[in-house]
Formats: C-alpha cells, structure tokens, sequence
C-alpha cells in the first residue's frame, strides 16, 4: 500500500527533558491516530478514551502520541511525556494525581481540536499502519469514520454492501505490521458529516465489523468498538475527500428504487434496522388492482452465480415482507434475481473498474407497478 506520510503532533505537558527519555516497565504508551477529513466531525475523545488514558496515568508512566493523516513531516513522530508528577517521580497523591491529568487533558483536547486532515483521500489503514510500525505494546487509537477511499479497501468502489469475511481475507498481509501487543480501539466508525451521506444502521454494522475483522487477522491482543458518538462538532478538514455513495430510496409513479444498503445487512439477505418500515411505505402503493414485478440487482463482481443466487433470496424476501404487511402474494407477477447480467446502466469503465454510482445505483431492489394505488 502506498502509505501517505503521517504528522505526529504536539506538546502534551510541560515535563522536564530527564523525564523525557525515562523507562519503565510500567510505561504505557498511549498512539491516538486521526483522518480528520471534511466528511467527519471535528477531533474529540470520547469518555470511553478519556477513561483509558486515565486508567494509564493511575498505572504510571504514561506516554501520548497523536498521528495525522496527510501531513509530511520527514518521519519524525513527537513522542510527550503524559505523567503526572511531583517533580521527576511519579505523583502519588490521587487527588493531586487526578487534578493534574485534567490539566494535561485539557491541553490535549485542545490541540486536537485544531487537527483538520489536509489529504484528498480517506486512508485510515496507513494511519493504522503507521501507529503499529512502532515497536513495543501500545494501546492505538483510531478516530475515524472508516469510509476508506484509497486501495487496498476502496470503498467508494467496493460500496458497503459486501460480504465482509471475503473483504477482510482480501487485504494484502502486508498491509499492516503484526499487531499482536496492541490493543486497538476504533472510535467514531461511521460517524459522518459535510458531503457523506448518512449511513443506513446495515452499513454502519458492516464498517465496524470490517474493521474490527482487519484488527483481528493482523492479530491484535485486543480490538474493540468504542460506541460512544465522536462528540465533536463541525469538521475544520480544509480537503474534500470522495464520498462513498449509498443509494437513496426514490419513488416514481410506477416503481420504486431500494437501495440495499437501505434493505439488507451487508452480503446477506437478511433485513436491515429501519427495513421493514421502508418496505411499508411501498406496501401502501398497493390495492386490489396492483401487481408489481420485483428485480434485484447488485454491482459487477467476480462471481456471476453468487450474485444471481444473493440477489434471488433478496428480491424474495422484500415480497415476503410485503406478504407480511398486507400485500396479497398474487399481486407479484415476478420476483428476479438479476445478479449483475442486467444492469440499470453499466457500471464497468474501458479498464474494467467499477464506476461507483453506476454500482451504487445497481445495488438495489426496485419494485415495478402496474396500477399502483393512488392518493386520489
């Protein structure tokens, strides 16, 4: 993976330089790694980290480092003394202890809020990647909505409908160091804002759960999702980087357009959160009248049967759903798994790449109605 160049930030306490090159074998070495972008909302920790921090500086020597994408800085990575002490030890009062981590915390939160990403992509793994290089156990913490948008996990291609153990088995191996004594925290996974859309719960899920699955095939002694909301306001990211499409759900008057990411859980046919009422507002364009057909797509990929066997079980299930909700079962002339033999438009350029709204908008259910109710 070509890896950008990460910028390693900033002043953490004003601790003496003796301090600064001390060991020990209770140091706790602290990497918080940001991607900052336009679409994700300003820097900030969240409890869940504030309280990990804290629980370091209680054990002792504590050490922080802050990583940002996409800034060039020769490799040189400012590694802060984080410890509370009275004067070279380690202080041992737990008031006094406590008071001067919030003082520390309060620096930090402000330095981070001033971290907007200058990049024209979204690479969270190189930020990763670049946490994890150094040696020794760390804890590594990954801010970011995860939405990558560079190779190996380019989701503005791939979408995020996809079968996430087929994804995760993709990676190159090298695309990581070992992680085996890290414990890694994903904070903000999902969590979007600017010109991203919104992601439906399914797709949320899948995110976290690739993530999580990258953490676990590079061997982390621990992965975990922070699911506490990033509680940052508005990005100050200056770059605007691509957004991953999603589909939107449109009617028409004589069909309706499901994305999948809307309906289904990632690479599977079972439903989504939010599904079932989505299909209820098209159970209501029926009456004794309609009959619709109902043809489910996805986008070109390596497997024709696959998709065409994915892509049956999901147009069956939105008409036993629609079954479910009042709909007649006679009223469905056809139900087709089209895989990607049919496209809506063509999402394949001259090298054979996906297109990605051509894809977005291929990853989908659409219901085709003749004689649909109307409000009249």
């Amino acid at each position: 993976m070509n890896h950008s160049r990460l910028f390693a930030a900033v002043v953490l306490v004003a601790a003496s330089c003796a301090a600064c090159g001390e060991t020990s074998r209770d140091t706790t070495t602290v990497r918080i790694g940001v991607t900052a972008s336009a679409n994700e909302p300003r820097v900030e920790l969240t409890k869940t980290v504030v309280d990990r921090l804290a629980e370091a500086v209680d054990q002792g020597v504590t050490r922080v480092v802050v990583y940002r994408q996409g800034e060039d800085s020769g490799g040189a990575h400012v590694d802060e003394d984080f410890t509370v002490r009275d004067g070279n030890d380690v202080e041992s009062d737990a008031a006094l202890r406590e008071l001067g981590f919030e003082q520390n915390l309060n620096r930090l939160t402000g330095q981070l809020s001033q971290l907007g990403g200058t990049s024209t992509d979204l690479d969270p793994l190189s930020v990763l990647a670049d946490m994890a290089s150094a040696s020794g156990p760390a804890v590594l913490v990954l801010q970011t909505s995860g939405l990558q948008t560079t190779d190996p996990l380019d989701l503005t291609r791939l979408g995020l409908d996809f079968d996430v153990s087929a994804v995760v088995a993709s990676v190159p191996d090298d695309t990581l160091p070992e992680l085996t004594d890290k414990d890694v925290i994903f904070s903000g996974l999902g969590q979007v804002t600017g010109e991203q859309p919104q992601l439906p719960p399914g797709a949320r899920e899948a995110l976290v759960q690739l993530w999580l699955g990258i953490c676990a095939k590079f061997h982390a002694k621990s992965c975990t999702h922070d699911t506490e909301p990033v509680p940052g306001g508005a990005s100050i990211g200056r770059a605007e980087v691509p957004t991953v499409r999603i589909g939107e759900v449109v009617h028409s008057d004589t069909s309706v357009h499901l994305p999948n990411s809307v309906l289904f859980e990632a690479g599977s046919d079972e439903l989504a959160p939010g599904a079932r009422e989505v299909l209820a507002e098209v159970a209501k364009k029926f009456d004794g009248r309609t009959t619709a057909r109902v043809v489910a797509r996805t986008a070109s990929s390596a497997s024709a049967a696959s998709a065409v066997n994915l892509t049956q079980r999901r147009g069956e299930r939105v008409v036993s759903t629609l079954v479910e909700l009042g709909v007649s079962r006679a009223a469905f002339t056809e139900v087709r798994g089209a895989g990607f033999a049919s496209p809506l438009e063509p999402d394949l350029d001259s090298y054979g790449d996906l297109i990605a709204d051509a894809a977005a908008r291929n990853r989908s259910v659409v219901v085709e109605l003749a004689e649909p109710r109307t409000n009249s």
